[in-house]
């Protein structure tokens, strides 16, 4: 179960079975494997890294970056790590898997349009609105290593804003980005269907408690979303932040996403992770989608689904563990 405090956050008393890390062996595909220069050049709409000022002040902002972890990072040359979360999600359910990371970072969050703390999304919004998303964030966070960490809809959103403006990441890590080939309706139609209002927090967290896929997510990383995807209502109850019709919006939408595009843009290297129980994600189009990358690799992880990072926070933390000690490297600083 999940202790909550009725006060200004909710929070998980307890972890639950066991989260040993999976393991996985590198598939490569594809000719040319290039890593991205220092000096890539910028797209024309350049939105490289600068200096910004009052970054403190934005980093604790709901609709720019904010930290996902409180440890003191002093050590100019720490890489910021960018959290992107899938789609009806916020970015502080990144926070259990951040807290397992052994690796020095500066970690912080964004919340995606219509997600969290973020602006609306627009009735007519396509996926192109959150690569504006994580380019503004990446900007608030200001020079130095970037590295890119995504799922999902963040996924496709880090590997879109680094197609826009390359050379703004220095390292993407993809699981399961949404790079559709057909329309399939089923996940517009549960989205759609989603109970929006609840009479508290507790009540929301009960019956997501006791019913898949939610009921799935580790203890604490349920209540991460109870505390930061629901909004309170003047008259005491509690609404979802990403109304059920703006993810089946985004699940409606998501076939015209410009992904084939991007992919041979994307010059930093790149990393996609596919959960091998996942039922989202196929191997074959996440290798055909890795053949397009210009530095890509690709792993599957075994273990995990589609919802991996959620579910098991601990194990996905060493997966990245490992992929920031093998890229650093090749991570270099701007400054």
């Amino acid at each position: 179960m999940v202790g909550i405090d009725r006060g200004e956050s909710v929070v998980a008393v307890r972890r639950t079975g066991d989260d040993n890390p999976p393991r996985g062996d590198w598939i490569v595909t594809g000719a040319d494997r290039r890593c991205c220069p220092a000096g890539a050049p910028a797209h024309e709409s350049d939105y490289r890294r600068e200096n910004v000022d009052g970054v403190a002040d934005l980093a604790f902002s709901r609709y720019k970056p904010y930290p996902l972890d409180d440890r003191e990072q002093t050590d100019e040359s720490v890489r910021t790590a960018l959290f992107c979360h899938a789609a009806g999600f916020t970015g502080l359910v990144w926070r259990s898997c951040v807290k397992n990371l052994r690796t020095p970072l500066r970690p912080v969050a964004v919340d995606l349009r219509g997600h969290g703390g973020a602006p609306p999304l627009a009735d007519d919004a396509d996926w192109g609105v959150f690569a504006d998303d994580v380019l503004d964030a990446a900007r608030a966070v200001g020079t130095g290593p970037l590295i890119g960490v995504g799922h999902s809809l963040g996924a496709t959103s880090l590997l879109l804003a680094e197609a826009r403006a390359p050379g703004t990441f220095d390292l993407l890590v993809c699981f399961e980005p949404i790079l559709a080939t057909h329309h399939d309706p089923a996940f517009a139609e549960a989205a759609a269907r989603r109970r929006a209002v609840f009479p508290s927090r507790a009540d929301a967290l009960a019956r997501w408690s006791a019913r898949p896929p939610l009921s799935l997510l580790a203890p604490e990383v349920l209540a991460d979303y109870v505390e930061s995807g629901l909004v309170d209502e003047p008259d005491g109850r509690v609404r979802l932040r990403c109304a059920p019709e703006v993810e089946a919006h985004l699940f409606r939408t998501a076939i015209a996403c410009p992904w084939r595009e991007a992919l041979p843009l994307v010059r930093c290297p790149t990393v996609l992770l596919r959960g091998a129980e996942s039922v989202v994600v196929t191997g074959e189009s996440l290798a055909a989608a890795c053949a397009e990358l210009p530095s890509g690799r690709l792993r599957e992880v075994p273990g995990l689904d589609h919802l991996g990072p959620l579910v098991r926070p601990r194990a996905f933390a060493e997966v990245l563990d490992g992929l920031f000690q093998s890229s650093g490297n090749t991570v270099v600083s701007r400054r």
